[in-house]
């Protein structure tokens, strides 16, 4: 594969860069959003610039299975998107996104999961992509569905978080599911 760039409406999707790390640690350190999504602290600035190099390697790679593209809105890095192929025999893909807290509300998510998702069908070739969201984030929710997903049940205790079990619901679409635009 190669790097990626794609945009929506509103929305560009780009590979990490390390400049990237602050406004990323900015995203991840937020207590709303490190609650939602991180098992553990959050990591540094110098921890996620030290990881990104791998990331970038990956993007070139033949065989890539994990995508981790930066959300940029109007020149600034609003979130972060992740698309990991997760068995590539059977095309399946699994799909995760945030969102700066200051930017919830406005439809971004909404727009980063469905580009995501025409990622993972058109670039990946994925039949299948779900994403599992905790049952009392109704707002990641209502993403899933307005982006054409479907509610496949509930995962119990799925997760260990920070000593306590988590439940987690799937959601799934498939590559002959009717698309939901993007753009």
């Amino acid at each position: 594969m190669f790097p990626v760039e794609t945009s929506g409406r509103r929305l560009t999707l780009r590979e990490l860069t390390e400049a990237d790390a602050e406004a990323l640690h900015v995203i991840l350190a937020d207590a709303r959003v490190a609650d939602q999504v991180l098992d553990e602290a959050p990591p540094s600035p110098s921890e996620i610039r030290d990881a990104i190099p791998a990331w970038q390697a990956d993007a070139t790679s033949e065989q890539r299975r994990l995508y981790k593209l930066a959300a940029i809105a109007d020149g600034q890095l609003v979130g972060l998107g992740t698309l990991a192929v997760v068995d590539a025999q059977h095309r399946r893909g699994e799909i995760g996104y945030l969102i700066h807290p200051d930017r919830w509300g406005q439809g971004f998510a909404t727009e980063l999961a469905a580009l995501l998702v025409e990622l993972g069908f058109r670039t990946a070739g994925l039949h299948r992509i779900q994403a599992t969201t905790r049952p009392d984030n109704p707002a990641s929710r209502r993403v899933l569905e307005k982006i054409g997903m479907r509610s496949e049940g509930r995962f119990r205790e799925h997760l260990f978080v920070r000593g306590v079990w988590w439940d987690s619901l799937c959601y799934a679409t498939l590559a002959t599911d009717q698309p939901k635009g993007t753009k």
